[in-house]
């Protein structure tokens, strides 16, 4: 399957990972919102990320509550996200060939992105290419819970598109591939470390397997 050329209606992205890279998200998560709290809490920077690190690791990365910033910061009482994710939108980095697959397959076909990330977080995420796509669609807003086989159906009914005519792009084995598959969406997988050699090594060889 990852070898044939497809002729979709529909294209479909992952988001982090596959068009913006983790470096926001990261950055986020293990260091501005451990110093935020050791600034509120007169901790040292090292007890500020054992504690935090310690909450999450409470929850796990399978439940929705890990993609929530609200979520976190109400429970580590640190108020409002905003500020927060303002103040690090410069970190925001998109894949070097992303704007021009982009251009070039919005002429061709529908785009959508569906994610994890809630969609809170993804509008800013998203902030200079979200204008590319029909919709974006989260997973963990509408169902309380990671890309799953419910998820990819439901997208497909909101696009009213048969499951043959999509095709989604992930950089997760599970969360992409096989339960895209699952739902009877073509799926393939992004392989940025070219690990998998049947895999895209990037958004480039996407253009080569669509028709």
């Amino acid at each position: 399957m990852q070898s044939q050329v497809l002729c979709p209606r529909i294209v479909s992205f992952d988001v982090e990972g596959t068009l913006v890279t983790h470096a926001f998200t990261r950055y986020i998560w293990q260091s501005a919102v451990p110093r935020l709290y050791a600034r509120r809490h007169g901790l040292t920077a090292e007890e500020a990320e054992e504690t935090v690190l310690s909450e999450y690791l409470s929850i796990g990365s399978e439940r929705s509550e890990w993609f929530d910033i609200d979520y976190w910061l109400r429970r580590v009482g640190l108020g409002e996200p905003e500020p927060l994710i303002e103040a690090h939108l410069p970190l925001i980095e998109y894949y070097p060939e992303v704007m021009r697959v982009l251009d070039v397959l919005a002429k061709r076909y529908t785009l959508v992105a569906a994610s994890s990330t809630p969609l809170r977080f993804l509008h800013y995420i998203l902030r200079d290419i979200e204008h590319r796509f029909a919709r974006v669609f989260s997973a963990t807003t509408r169902f309380g819970k990671i890309k799953n086989r419910e998820f990819f159906e439901w997208m497909c009914s909101e696009m009213d598109a048969a499951p043959a005519d999509v095709v989604h792009v992930g950089d997760s084995w599970q969360g992409d591939c096989l339960s895209a598959s699952q739902a009877g969406v073509r799926a393939l997988y992004l392989d940025r470390s070219q690990t998998d050699g049947d895999a895209l090594g990037s958004l480039d060889d996407l253009l080569a397997r669509l028709a």
